[in-house]
């Protein structure tokens, strides 16, 4: 069983899942959250890394191996299409594409790509650029706590882990279609993953099980609750407990004075705003790709607010969906109290979805997967040198016992050689003697000195042997010369007379004193006439006797059985 990590760093909390990967059985096991506290004098960098302590600190969890991915804010995401390359040369073609357009110096930046479609005629792909900065600083924080990520990723990238593993839920869209369409194998249609989180809102463009477009637009929940701070005239941390404690767009008490319907209002014209954003960038995919979309599906801390699920549906006239796991594919450990709160009815992920998908890398998945890793170069795994040591001193011992074995081997072989060439010595000279039913002479005074030579006896062996096989042969020509026996002569004769064209087949053949007796088929009566007519013909008999004639039983009366005597004249036996 291999416990997996994922750690997902985000601008108001660390979240963490481990999943128990158990062939094919996966286990949501436990799910923790530290919230990042702000101060001032401390950069968002020292309070991430701060709370990142304090959750391993404080939990203490169990794992394996870790995953992490790099806050979509620090990269660059673009869609790249080339003509007419070979895989091979995607990086240097790639590295060329964007060194001018970058936002980020191609030398102090780390590059890597997803393939979405290639062909040898078009490539099309998602490139990713951040800076080295940005990888440095998050691998520093990770090695104070004395963490080690195997992999680095972009975050709102490794929904595309996730997507073999949602449960699809299938509403027609279209009532003239008539048929329901697949969510993982439409191809006419995509569907979107936003991500409303804190900092940020994240939108995936997914098809196919492949990630055909991306945008981050900054508006998310800091945005609701600066939009409440300035309402009220609060500090931010009144603010957002006063936003989480109403947590609705939807009408609000009777009061119009009311101060949770004025935040549900507030919150409703800031959910307002945001979608109009995700309707251009909608629009904007759209009028590139000509793809609809088939499913919405909403996830992060901020998307729990009430009402903003059927805002969003109303809004884009498309279904919005909450993201739930197949359940014959993931179960939920209910004994950990946090996991617990949120998977009594069915499991909502939209407060642990994105570290779910950044842990789902470490799953053997086939088919569609993130393949960014920003650990790359400079910053690539380095393992314990320790370990690294002995590994290397293993298989030097490995090495050395297969060298030591193979010497043995060679001595071993060399010490016996002469008893295996005296082996087949003998084993060659029982053959021969068993092919000249003795052995002649020349090859006996070879044979008979000691240390014989065995080359000079099979190069003799070879000679007699071609004689045998000359003699043989001058034989079988002498035999074949000579005058054939009566009984041949007869059935030829026979044989010859008869036209090709007629069915005749010869069942028994018996010659007796003056005459002869043919069993034989054929097609027809008219056949049997025709060929007793022409043995008739033939000079060795004098008179030839139909004996029977009847059909072949299981032919359908296709064939003919017949027999005749043909006597010979005087004198020809």
């Amino acid at each position: 069983m291999q416990k997996i990590l994922g750690l997902d760093i985000g601008s108001y909390s660390i979240k963490a899942v481990i999943i128990w990967n158990d062939y094919k059985n996966y286990i949501v096991h436990q799910f923790f959250e530290q919230v990042i506290e702000r101060k001032d004098g401390i950069d968002e960098s020292s309070a991430q890394s701060q709370a990142i302590a304090a959750l391993f600190a404080k939990h203490k969890p169990e794992y394996d191996v870790m995953f992490a991915a790099l806050d979509s804010r620090f990269a660059s995401i673009r869609r790249v299409e080339f003509d007419n390359i070979k895989k091979r040369d995607i990086p240097n073609f790639l590295e060329n594409e964007l060194e001018s357009s970058s936002p980020f110096a191609i030398e102090d930046s780390i590059l890597d790509y997803q393939l979405i479609d290639y062909t040898k005629s078009h490539s099309s792909l998602l490139a990713v650029l951040c800076k080295k900065e940005s990888i440095k600083d998050l691998i520093e924080t990770f090695e104070q706590e004395h963490l080690r990520a195997k992999i680095i990723d972009i975050d709102n990238l490794t929904y595309l882990n996730m997507i073999s593993f949602l449960q699809v839920t299938h509403t027609q869209v279209n009532p003239e279609e008539g048929k329901e369409e697949e969510f993982l194998n439409s191809k006419n249609s995509c569907n979107i993953i936003i991500n409303i989180g804190h900092s940020k809102t994240t939108l995936t463009f997914l098809n196919n099980k492949k990630i055909l477009f991306t945008r981050i637009i900054n508006m998310a929940g800091s945005y609701f609750t600066e939009m409440i701070k300035k309402e009220f005239d609060l500090n931010y941390e009144e603010a957002e407990a006063l936003k989480c404690y109403v947590s609705s767009i939807e009408s609000y008490g009777e009061n119009e004075n009311n101060k949770a319907k004025i935040v549900a209002l507030i919150l409703a014209k800031a959910a307002s705003e945001l979608a109009s954003e995700i309707a251009r960038t909608i629009q904007t995919f759209h009028e590139k790709n000509n793809e609809k979309i088939r499913f919405i599906y909403l996830t992060g801390g901020s998307s729990k607010i009430k009402g903003l699920f059927s805002q969003f549906e109303e809004y884009f006239k498309t279904p919005v969906k909450e993201m739930i796991l197949k359940k014959e594919n993931f179960s939920y450990n209910l004994n950990s109290a946090v996991l617990n709160s949120f998977t009594e009815v069915e499991p909502k992920l939209y407060k642990i979805s994105q570290s779910l998908a950044i842990a789902m890398r470490g799953l053997p998945i086939n088919g569609a997967i993130s393949k960014i890793n920003l650990r790359k170069g400079e910053f690539a795994q380095i393992s314990n040198y320790d370990k690294l040591i002995k590994q290397i001193a293993l298989y030097s011992s490995a090495a050395f016992i297969v060298i030591f074995c193979l010497a043995l081997s060679y001595i071993i072989r060399s010490l016996t050689y002469n008893n295996q060439v005296q082996n087949l010595k003998t084993q060659f000279r029982k053959d021969v003697i068993s092919m000249f039913a003795g052995e002649p002479y020349p090859l006996r005074l070879i044979s008979g000195k000691k240390n014989w030579d065995f080359e000079r006896y099979g190069n003799e062996a070879l000679v007699l042997l071609n004689q045998s096989l000359k003699n043989k042969k001058k034989l079988v020509e002498t035999l074949s010369e000579a005058e054939p026996p009566f009984v041949l002569k007869v059935l030829n004769q026979v044989s010859e007379a008869i036209p090709k064209s007629l069915y005749f087949e010869v069942k028994e053949f018996k010659i007796h004193e003056s005459a002869v007796y043919i069993e034989a088929e054929t097609t027809s009566s008219a056949n049997v006439k025709k060929i007793i007519d022409t043995v008739s013909a033939i000079s060795l008999f004098e008179q030839v006797t139909k004996n029977k004639e009847e059909n072949k039983i299981g032919s359908n009366n296709k064939i003919i059985h017949f027999s005749f005597t043909a006597i010979f004249k005087n004198g020809e036996v």
